[in-house]
């Protein structure tokens, strides 16, 4: 690192999980080269932000500490936009980056006229892939469109002619984009240029005071969990009908639903409201998920086959993606026949066939760039300066 310049970077995202964490492995690696990083978000994100070894800014104007769901959507991209300005006009930056969702980011750079990295949390889009989406997924994108950017905002950030984040996304061009996923999940792959650079990083092990009987349970190990923001008490029972008392393991990972307010427990399901997933996923036979990316990734680095419950924006693509590649069935999302439930998890962890392209997926995984490739990426963007 003695002889290779030390970078001054900003980051800005918005204050969402899925949009957020996939980014943390990047700035913490960003960090531990010896580089410099300035990370913008909303206050909830201080601690994990912080841990990476970042230097953490909240954002400015007046935006609430504890916002409202509403609150986020209508106030953080001109929060995240007014402070990436005012940060970057104090502070000489060398490289600004941005998550695709935050796609006015691209306008930011332009105006600090510094180079920009565009990180992808969910899978790139192109022209390509969004004529093929499914329909929902892109009445999604265009309900989003109406609830997070104010033609004033608009008009604010100069974006009039790309503020929907169809055009946003797909017509903005930084010099590299990371998307953090296994090339091969990819949808439309060959439309994609050598600017798109796909990786899935090596998942933390997360900290955790649950002790999970691993050694008490019976084969196959299903792991139920449906994500941070989904949590049904009804969902829950259902799989306590259907699971209970029969010839397998299930750890379900209840969310924000007590265990303790679900009554008397099988005593073949373990139920906790928080469970520390890659060490559940490395145990784990069948996997079924609601196919956010990021749990997608997890299971795909650690070759667990799936069973895909998916409910809105990119998880319906997700699931779409790994039934065609061989590694999920699909279920209805709930309320879910229990019983078809039960008998697509006992087909999956019975497939063979399964496990060995969940298997194939790993090794592939194991062998792709990794953040390593990315940061000498982002050091020769730099150096063109």
């Amino acid at each position: 690192m003695s002889s290779m310049k030390k970078l001054n970077i900003l980051m800005v995202n918005l204050p969402y999980s899925g949009h957020t964490n996939p980014t943390l492995p990047l700035t913490k690696a960003l960090v531990e080269r010896g580089h410099s990083v300035t990370y913008i978000n909303a206050e909830a994100f201080r601690t994990p932000i912080e841990n990476t070894g970042a230097k953490f800014v909240p954002y400015e104007k007046n935006y609430p500490e504890n916002p409202t769901e509403n609150q986020k959507k209508r106030m953080s991209f001109r929060a995240a936009f007014d402070t990436a300005l005012s940060v970057g006009e104090r502070e000489n930056f060398d490289l600004l980056v941005y998550e695709m969702f935050f796609h006015p980011g691209i306008e930011v750079a332009k105006r600090l006229n510094i180079p920009c990295v565009r990180q992808f949390s969910q899978p790139a889009w192109s022209e390509a892939t969004w004529s093929k989406a499914p329909k929902m997924f892109r009445l999604s994108a265009w309900l989003i469109d109406r609830q997070v950017l104010s033609k004033d905002d608009i008009r604010h950030m100069g974006i009039s002619g790309r503020s929907s984040l169809r055009e946003g996304v797909i017509h903005a061009h930084p010099e590299l984009n990371v998307v953090y996923l296994p090339e091969q999940f990819q949808a439309e792959r060959d439309s994609f240029d050598d600017s798109f650079i796909f990786t899935v990083p090596q998942p933390e092990m997360t900290s955790s005071d649950v002790i999970i009987p691993y050694n008490e349970m019976k084969k196959p190990i299903v792991y139920i969990s449906l994500g941070s923001i989904i949590s049904n008490k009804g969902f829950c029972k259902e799989c306590m009908r259907a699971f209970g008392n029969r010839e397998l393991s299930v750890i379900l990972s209840t969310g924000k639903v007590r265990p303790d307010s679900l009554g008397k427990i099988p005593p073949n399901i373990y139920a906790y409201s928080f469970v520390p997933q890659i060490e559940v996923l490395r145990h784990a036979d069948v996997f079924l998920t609601h196919c956010g990316m990021n749990s997608v990734n997890e299971a795909l680095r650690l070759g667990v086959p799936m069973v895909a419950m998916p409910f809105i924006n990119d998880q319906v693509s997700n699931a779409a993606r790994l039934t065609e590649l061989g590694m999920a069935r699909r279920v209805r999302s709930f309320p879910s026949s229990g019983k078809q439930l039960y008998r697509t998890v006992r087909t999956v962890a019975a497939d063979s066939g399964m496990k060995a392209k969940a298997d194939e997926m790993r090794r592939m995984i194991e062998n792709q760039p990794g953040i390593g490739s990315v940061i000498e990426r982002m050091e020769q963007i730099s150096d063109k300066r």
